[in-house]
């Protein structure tokens, strides 16, 4: 099934006291039933490095709840179990086995094999990395914590603070996430479930703590069930629905070699790829139903001013036109009222703009680039599109592992497909916006014409042919006037219809997309082609990914202020 997982990160103490050890599992059991609950359409998966303590303790209670287990290890194995006596090495073994996917980080510049074999700076480094990856991968930290804030590197404390404020000490510079002074950070919660270590037995144990990123901490634990929650379970329950159309339109994306190849190039591929598959076509299915039920309501519209012009000049004895124009009026009024209700609008915009984050992520791996899109997309709409962003940084926890690159995909599937799919589609916007126009000058045009025509009958009718027409014959009369209403009308209906949808904004749009692949096009094949280059390609495909996801957030903008809904 193509769905973004609800994700938990452990952080916490490897000695907790022994006779606390089942209430605390009954606290953890406690967070995962709540979240299951309140998202029963997600799956739910728990990154874990499976340390001695509070890691494989949540790890067994994950599993008994079914929840499908992640392990970064922080280094190789072999030397990874060093830290563990036989009995609990016996254990972490066992777990690993039941693990879905098991992977080792890479080594922090400076770090070999050989120098952090002992204990000391060199391997607290990678512990500090994969308390990083995990807090930064992870929608939830689960904190088992006395909550003393020591600053040891690699620490709990430390692992904590790093979520609540993207700063962890002695964790190189790359791996903590690129924010401006004034930005807060946005990693999600920390539910600390207050553990007390054994040489510290004196604090209260089984507490629950939520404590967020801007200080605002909580002792209520349905303070995790924010609204980008929600989100995340609708699109993954729209999944499950609309099943047939979330079925691997990926293919386009990449050729059929590569995919079959995916595996072992990036196994976090997949998930992209479903996901990817999944939010492109549920956006491209709710699309045409809001087109549909908007031209339904279009023409509804038209159909009243008919029948209301009709009551008001030609009929008005007959309530039989009046009392088609009440039902028009309660159809189209219902029509959207359900739109907005099943927030079709929303999703359309929501789930193109999830596609196209994932389009960038993809692209980008496959470059050899590990940038993560969740840093660079959607900053302006944090409040209402927090889920996207978390949601693609769930399913990308292979980012800070190394890439193979494919740059002749990238440069065929990505940049030359979307150069010329941009151009052709701009070209079609272009000639729609010139077509409807057109239509709604003539429309206006023949209403003043009409007008016209009625005040030369009035005004000179006798004169020019010896008596009034429209005054001899009542019935075309009333015809003319009804027409003389109902050109403009149609006419700024569609005005109308053309301003919601931000045609004109989108050719524009289009058209700076189609020259920015255009560009890179250019500047690829220069580097391909080993002529004099300030930029690799890299470099290139790094700034066309920032360049989409930019646009993409103001298109995402642009429709929230003019959304696809007809006033009646």
């Amino acid at each position: 099934m193509n769905t973004i997982p609800l994700t938990f990160g452990i952080t916490g103490h490897r000695d907790p006291q022994a006779e606390d050890l089942e209430l605390l599992r009954e606290q953890v059991r406690k967070v995962f039933k709540l979240l299951q609950q309140h998202c029963p359409n997600t799956p739910l998966q728990l990154l874990s490095p499976l340390a001695e303590g509070a890691d494989s303790l949540v790890a067994e209670v994950a599993l008994e709840e079914k929840i499908q287990l992640i392990v970064p290890l922080p280094m190789p194995q072999a030397i990874y179990e060093q830290d563990f006596d036989n009995q609990s090495k016996q254990n972490f073994r066992d777990l690993l086995k039941q693990a879905s996917q098991v992977f080792t980080l890479p080594l922090v510049e400076g770090n070999t094999e050989t120098n952090i074999i002992e204990h000391g700076d060199n391997r607290n480094q990678q512990y500090a990395l994969v308390g990083a990856f995990i807090a930064r991968h992870s929608h939830i930290l689960i904190a088992l914590w006395d909550g003393v804030p020591l600053d040891k590197m690699a620490g709990t404390a430390q692992v904590v603070q790093f979520k609540r404020t993207g700063y962890m000490k002695g964790l190189p510079k790359e791996y903590h996430p690129p924010k401006n002074a004034l930005d807060i950070a946005d990693m999600g919660p920390v539910c600390q479930i207050v553990t007390a270590r054994s040489s510290k037995p004196e604090y209260t144990v089984g507490d629950i703590k939520i404590l967020l990123p801007n200080n605002k901490d909580s002792s209520d634990l349905e303070t995790l069930l924010v609204p980008e929650l929600t989100s995340l379970d609708q699109f993954n329950l729209d999944v499950k629905q609309n099943i047939a159309y979330s079925q691997a339109t990926q293919k386009h994306l990449l050729p059929p070699k590569l995919q079959e190849a995916l595996p072992d190039l990036a196994p976090g591929f997949q998930n992209l790829l479903g996901v990817f598959g999944s939010a492109n076509d549920l956006a491209k299915h709710f699309q045409i139903l809001v087109k549909r039920l908007s031209l339904s309501v279009l023409t509804m519209a038209f159909f009243m001013v008919i029948f209301y012009g009709w009551y008001s000049s030609i009929d008005h004895e007959q309530p039989l036109a009046l009392g088609i124009y009440a039902i028009l009026f309660i159809c189209s009024s219902l029509t959207v009222g359900f739109v907005g209700w099943r927030r079709y609008h929303t999703k359309v915009l929501d789930y193109r703009t999830l596609a196209e984050g994932l389009r960038v992520q993809i692209f980008w791996h496959l470059s050899g680039l590990n940038h993560s899109v969740s840093d660079h997309y959607l900053r302006n709409q944090r409040q209402e599109l927090g889920w996207i962003r978390d949601g693609i940084r769930a399913l990308n926890f292979y980012d800070w592992l190394d890439y193979q690159q494919t740059l002749d995909v990238v440069h065929n599937r990505w940049i030359m497909y979307e150069k010329d799919w941009f151009a052709k589609i701009a070209k079609q916007k272009e000639h729609t916006t010139r077509y409807l126009n057109r239509i709604i000058t003539g429309l206006f045009s023949l209403g003043v014409i009409l007008m016209i025509t009625m005040w030369t009958d009035h005004m000179f009718g006798e004169w020019l042919w010896n008596y009034s027409v429209l005054q001899a014959h009542p019935f075309w009369h009333n015809i003319l006037i009804l027409l003389i209403a109902l050109f403009p009308a149609t006419g700024a209906l569609l005005h109308h219809y053309v301003e919601k949808i931000a045609l004109e904004e989108e050719v524009k749009q289009y058209r700076r997309m189609a020259e920015l692949f255009a560009v890179a096009h250019q500047k690829l094949e220069e580097v391909s082609s080993d002529t004099q280059s300030n930029y690799t390609a890299e470099q290139i495909l790094f700034e066309v990914g920032t360049e989409v996801l930019k646009e993409d957030g103001e298109w995402v903008l642009m429709h929230r202020k003019s959304p696809l809904k007809v006033s009646i």
